[in-house]
C-alpha cells in the first residue's frame, strides 16, 4: 500500500505533489492553545510597552536603508 501510494504521488506534476503535501500537512497540524495564549500575551504586552513610551517603533526602510 505504501510503495503503491508512494509511486502514484510521483508521478504526479510537481506543481500536483506540492499541493498534495499542503493537503497531508494541513491534516495534521494544530495550534497548540497554549503556545497561542502566551503569544497573544507578548503582542498585547508590548503594544502597551508602546502605549506607555516603554519602548519605541523603529521604521523597517530607516533601519536597513541608512544612507
Amino acid at each position: 500500500m505504501k510503495q503503491e501510494l508512494l509511486d502514484q504521488t510521483l508521478a504526479m506534476s510537481p506543481n500536483e505533489r506540492v499541493e498534495f503535501a499542503q493537503l497531508i500537512l494541513a491534516s495534521i497540524e494544530h495550534e497548540d492553545e497554549k503556545i497561542r495564549d502566551k503569544w497573544i500575551t507578548e503582542v498585547k504586552n508590548r503594544i502597551e510597552t508602546v502605549k506607555t513610551g516603554k519602548s519605541k517603533l523603529i521604521d523597517f526602510d530607516s533601519l536597513y536603508h541608512e544612507d
